[in-house]
């Protein structure tokens, strides 16, 4: 388990973050940048860590990092300076802006796009190699894969189609506009756009074993790659509603529903008032969150060029010793430590597992069940069906009171993504394992995208036999009857 620390109201909070860091440096879970502000004043900014997988360099407070989906908050927010421009109306089609793509640009809005409830596919990428690539994939896309408005789907074509009207209005290119209108405007000077290997201070992407990430090839353009204090430049503007108005800002920050993600990440509101804004990112070896509470004037930057997909949890811990509460410090990844003896051999990686848990047992998180759901996952987008169905026998096995939940998120997540086949087979461990009727209405829902209405229509009726008020089931069996 986790070390937990009594926090402390006469300690420094400079000191107690620190302190907490240098653990997480030392355990492995922490490489990169952090900066701290409470009351419009930095109380912490320090580096720790190294520049790259040969660990010769240090990193410093000029170190530009990848930070992933937080990067797509600049097309967001390029949208609404346009709109507010009186250049483009949320409710436009995307046809309206004469792109080239099919029929169903007649339906799409930029609104679907900013909550990605378009429909739009994801991006190929084992066969999409630039923009052009993904430009010409979109008008040979006959079809969407639902209704523009009836679903979502976290994809980043919307957020290419974006770019592209940003620059179909302006007459500049994506990167030009944001260079132009956020990044010299705001003193954002240290940033950059895309990847820039040459440029001394870009801080290269490294695994655990110090290898460093290969030269992304740059198959999408328009990435912000920023130091933490531009970071905290663009956020802190942003959030003071000196970028955009409150009105556009609040809007960014409508999603699909409440399990999806906004344009902006996550926002929590207190009546009509944003309270706390969180967004999180990664790309290959990076991985950057930032904590922006409204109420209590604090935000906290963390950006990483070593991923230990455990960055939320250290965020979390700056948390409560910025309310000085308790705070445990995280604990290493059981799924980056295993995951490439499991790709190579299920049985290898499981083994592995077992004898960490023996041997290591307090510095690597053994109680968190998302660890090998998460493995499982990737073995399913890997097409080793087979070993991702083990690592699931295996968390059913070390954690059976939490893993009903894991299989339903994972079959879930994997049928929204129309793998249909990989969720049958979720879904009929989950019934072998917690023979539920959120377990059969799963099965259910799965057999019927995959139109075995028989078989479908026997597991809504299992469900509604374990519960009798299960509305989905209802729903299903009567539209199964009509058919």
């Amino acid at each position: 388990m986790g070390f937990n620390f009594k926090s402390n109201g006469q300690v420094d909070h400079h000191f107690q973050i620190d302190s907490l860091l240098n653990v997480c440096h030392q355990r492995g879970i922490f490489n990169g940048n952090a900066l701290v502000i409470e009351n419009s004043q930095i109380i912490y900014s320090a580096e720790k860590g190294f520049s790259d997988g040969s660990k010769t360099k240090l990193l410093n407070n000029k170190s530009i990092f990848d930070i992933g989906s937080i990067s797509k908050e600049f097309n967001a927010v390029a949208i609404m300076i346009l709109k507010e421009k009186g250049l483009l109306q949320l409710d436009d089609k995307i046809s309206k802006f004469e792109l080239g793509y099919p029929d169903w640009s007649n339906k799409v809005t930029i609104k679907n796009l900013l909550e990605y409830s378009s429909g739009l596919p994801v991006i190929d990428w084992e066969n999409m190699h630039c923009d052009d690539d993904i430009d010409e994939n979109l008008k040979n896309l006959s079809t969407l894969e639902f209704e523009p408005g009836s679903g979502y789907l976290y994809s980043n074509n919307n957020v290419f189609i974006q770019r592209r009207i940003v620059e179909k209005i302006t007459g500049k290119t994506f990167n030009e506009f944001l260079q132009f209108n956020v990044l010299k405007p705001l003193g954002m000077n240290n940033s950059v756009i895309d990847h820039q290997y040459h440029n001394s201070d870009f801080a290269r992407g490294f695994n655990s074993d110090g290898v460093n990430d290969d030269d992304l090839e740059l198959k999408m353009s328009g990435w912000v790659c920023p130091t933490i204090e531009d970071l905290a430049t663009w956020t802190t503007q942003l959030m003071s509603c000196k970028i955009i108005s409150k009105e556009s800002l609040y809007t960014l920050f409508e999603a699909y529903s409440d399990e999806s993600q906004s344009a902006l990440g996550t926002g929590k509101f207190l009546g009509d008032d944003l309270i706390i804004y969180e967004h999180h990112g990664s790309s290959l070896s990076y991985e950057s969150i930032v904590h922006f509470n409204l109420q209590d004037k604090s935000s906290i930057f963390l950006m990483t060029n070593s991923k230990s997909l455990k960055i939320g949890e250290i965020s979390d811990a700056i948390t409560h010793i910025l309310k000085d509460e308790d705070f445990q410090i995280p604990q290493k990844s059981v799924y980056l430590t295993i995951r490439e003896k499991t790709y190579n051999d299920a049985e290898e990686g499981i083994t592995f597992y077992k004898f960490l848990k023996s041997s290591s047992f307090d510095t690597y998180n053994f109680s968190d069940k998302w660890e090998l759901a998460r493995l499982s996952y990737k073995l399913f987008e890997k097409d080793q069906n087979d070993e991702a169905i083990k690592i699931l026998e295996l968390l059913i096995s070390e954690l059976p009171s939490e893993s009903e939940e894991a299989l339903e998120f994972l079959g879930s997540r994997i049928l929204s993504e129309n793998q249909v086949e990989k969720s049958i087979l979720v879904y009929k461990l989950m019934v072998s394992e917690y023979p539920t009727g959120k377990s059969y209405n799963g099965l259910g829902d799965a057999y019927f995208k995959n139109f075995q209405n028989e078989e479908a229509l026997d597991n809504y009726r299992k469900s509604l036999v374990l519960e009798p008020d299960n509305e989905k089931s209802k729903e299903m069996v009567l539209k199964i009857g009509k058919l």
